[in-house]
């Protein structure tokens, strides 16, 4: 006699594993405890319980880690969001400089889209609803950027405001509402702005 543990599988993917630090895959499955005569599982001894498990390191995890996005996710969240904010910093004014298209393709390239180029960016701006774009793709990165990586955003999105002159009404307008959806206060936002204005060159 003895008593052995039974898993059932019910799905496998990708997660962010906590305990190696890093991107790994998984196996989501249903664990239960039976007690075995003869080798054979004959009554069951504890209420089923699900978990993660990790593919790499067999650590068991609650089931809510999946919801801890994957570091694939977060950088192609990254991605979308700086490439949402170049492109709704020109729709709120310069769209048509050229030093101001400039720098939104730097912008999107520096975060690895090393491809984008101006007609991309053309598309974007076609392709462009209004303030809800970009809006799911930034709240959901919010939440796993430190507050320094917050202000990188909108400093990104301030300088591409920024290359064809100061800020207009609308582009603040704009600056400030990301900022605050990012989490960060007035002030916050404000310093980022004063500190990107006072890096542009006269």
């Amino acid at each position: 006699m003895g008593v052995r543990t039974v898993r059932t599988v019910l799905e496998d993917g990708e997660f962010f594993c906590p305990e190696c630090g890093g991107d790994r895959r998984y196996q989501y499955g249903v664990g239960r405890r039976f007690l075995l005569v003869c080798g054979i599982a004959v009554l069951p001894v504890s209420r089923p319980a699900s978990s993660v498990e990790c593919a790499v390191c067999r650590f068991g995890f609650d089931p809510g880690v999946l919801t801890v996005p994957t570091g694939r996710r977060l950088t192609a969240l990254l991605r979308d969001v700086t490439r949402a904010l170049a492109v709704g910093a020109l729709v709120a004014g310069g769209e048509s400089s050229p030093a101001a298209r400039a720098a939104a393709v730097a912008a999107v390239r520096d975060v690895g889209v090393t491809a984008y180029t101006d007609e991309l960016l053309g598309a974007d701006l076609y392709a462009h609803a209004g303030e809800d774009d970009g809006v799911e793709a930034l709240d959901a990165l919010a939440a796993h950027l430190a507050p320094g990586g917050r202000a990188r955003l909108v400093a990104v999105a301030a300088r591409v405001a920024l290359a064809d002159g100061p800020y207009r009404t609308l582009e603040l307008d704009m600056l400030l509402g990301a900022g605050a959806r990012l989490g960060l206060t007035r002030a916050e936002i404000d310093r980022v702005l004063d500190e990107a204005a006072g890096h542009m060159p006269l």
